[in-house]
């Protein structure tokens, strides 16, 4: 299999690709900005007789798990023509795209999949889903007086970015966002409108970046960080309506908008979104901050990952008093009474916070002493999993 780089000669052949795959056409304008983008992502390409035949993208980001920033890699833009599909390409490129990933400290990786089944063959795993709304507008929440007060159009782009990391660290797996993804993917188009909830001492505590058509207001981000902040831009959005029939938005998983409301009968849908996979066990546990604990914890963990024979065999998790990891492959005999055998899917939606170890055990996603288990229960903390950006 010749898998290659792709240089900024193969920009065209690469776009023509993502095109008839995708099922798009791109304006000379977009276009342009693909190409600018085109020279910040690690893509790679098969190629069979000079030309290319499937690719995808490497793109580098940080991701925020436990407050602490990681480094990521974002797998976007696998395609195939369809008469090279069904040789083993794209199996190949992912795991061409793993070594590369683990060769560059990126420990963590994202792909947004066309089909689940198809990426967990690989070592990803769901990590994320979110509640999409759509509230019709006699069910809004009541009005209420804040006092701050909401100040729309533009506030600046250093605004958002200070509201938006407060509100992103509190999750695991949001983008940490530079001005080039803000500029470049957030704040793109130019359509969305904006506002920004400023406190009584003028600190701005939440943002809404919307859209009002046809008679609908729909929702492309909503940031609280607090319950203040939160009654002022749900009264904001009420005070359209005489402009509008109904209010679309996705939130977090856990979002209890439907419970504050005096009608709480509105639609609600759980999305599986995005999948996660550890590239590297060793750099990933290594910066992992655990939870604190009352004495020292060790796990023998004993990880099957066909993609990624490094991570291959039996650890020794050793986690200290104040959370911090160390981890390194044994080569001495371990009790098999004394050690918990987990795929990589499976630890990385536990490390990510998307699933419990005991509810992990509970179906039978990991298997090993119930002591042992608990021991990983209480050592990572408990963070809701969220991402609000698409790649």
């Amino acid at each position: 299999m010749d898998i290659r780089k792709l240089t900024a000669e193969d920009f065209e052949s690469s776009i023509a690709l993502s095109q008839y795959a995708f099922q798009y056409v791109l304006s000379e304008e977009r276009k342009e900005r693909q190409r600018y983008r085109f020279a910040s992502q690690d893509i790679w390409g098969v190629y069979e007789e000079g030309e290319l035949g499937a690719k995808l993208h490497i793109i580098p980001f940080q991701t925020y798990i436990h407050g602490r920033a990681f480094e990521m890699g974002g797998i976007a833009g696998v395609a195939t023509w369809p008469e090279y599909r069904r040789k083993g390409w794209v199996a190949g490129l992912l795991k061409h795209a793993l070594e590369e990933m683990n060769r560059n400290k990126q420990s963590i990786s994202f792909l947004h999949p066309f089909s689940f089944a198809f990426y967990r063959k690989y070592g990803w795993e769901t990590y994320i889903e979110y509640k999409k709304y759509k509230v019709p507008v006699a069910h809004l929440p009541a009005k209420k007086a804040t006092p701050g007060n909401i100040r729309r159009g533009d506030p600046g782009l250093d605004i958002l970015k200070e509201v938006y990391s407060s509100y992103a660290e509190r999750y695991n797996g949001t983008l940490v966002r530079d001005d080039s993804w803000w500029e470049n993917s957030v704040l793109t188009d130019g359509t969305s409108q904006k506002a920004v909830y400023l406190d009584e001492a003028g600190q701005a505590q939440g943002y809404l970046l919307y859209e009002v058509k046809e008679r609908k207001f729909a929702i492309d981000e909503i940031i609280y960080l607090n319950e203040e902040a939160r009654q002022a831009i749900w009264t904001f959005i009420a005070n359209h309506d005489s402009m509008i029939e109904e209010v679309t938005l996705q939130a977090p998983a856990s979002d209890t908008l439907a419970f504050q409301l005096d009608n709480p009968r509105i639609q609600q849908e759980i999305v599986p979104y995005f999948m996660a996979r550890i590239v590297s066990v060793e750099q990933f546990i290594s910066q992992y901050p655990f939870a604190s604990q009352d004495s020292p914890v060790q796990i023998n963990l004993q990880v099957e990952d066909a993609y990624a024979p490094w991570n291959e065999g039996v650890w020794q998790l050793n986690v200290a008093m104040n959370g911090t990891a160390s981890i390194w492959k044994t080569s001495e005999t371990v009790l098999e009474e004394q050690t918990l055998k987990v795929n990589i899917q499976a630890l990385t939606a536990m490390l990510m916070g998307y699933r419990r170890p005991a509810e992990m055990a509970q179906m039978g996603r990991i298997h090993g002493p119930a002591e042992v288990i608990t021991a990983l229960e209480h050592t990572i903390p408990e963070r809701e999993t969220y991402l609000l950006d698409f790649f």
